[in-house]
């Protein structure tokens, strides 16, 4: 599966992934993700990406005035149903919140639609 993902969807991404539970395989297998997706430091300093501490929680925030080109990547089969499984599991979407993010996902990720 090959997508071209902005810093957004990288990121929002990294983090749903990163909300995932599974046995140490399927650990490894969403932090080697999870890496494939991180910004690099570089790319951090031009969105002025910081993260912060919130109920114990990592939440990433950075200056939504800054963007990055998108970035296409490529996924194998595998790597692609880890995606969809997250994207399908996670319970706590905002219908109009994430919406701007999600939906362009969605479409690149699962063109028939999640069932």
């Amino acid at each position: 599966m090959k997508i071209r993902l902005d810093h957004i969807h990288r990121l929002n991404l990294h983090a749903l992934l990163g909300a995932q539970r599974g046995d140490l395989a399927t650990m490894r297998a969403l932090w080697a993700l999870q890496d494939k997706l991180a910004l690099t430091s570089e790319e951090e300093k031009t969105i002025e990406l910081k993260r912060e501490v919130v109920s114990g929680q990592v939440r990433a925030i950075w200056n939504p005035m800054l963007v990055l080109p998108p970035i296409d990547f490529e996924f194998s089969d595998v790597e692609g149903a880890h995606i969809r499984a997250a994207l399908k599991a996670w319970n706590s979407y905002g219908a109009n919140v994430d919406r701007q993010w999600l939906q362009p996902l969605l479409q690149a990720v699962c063109p028939g639609g999640l069932r």
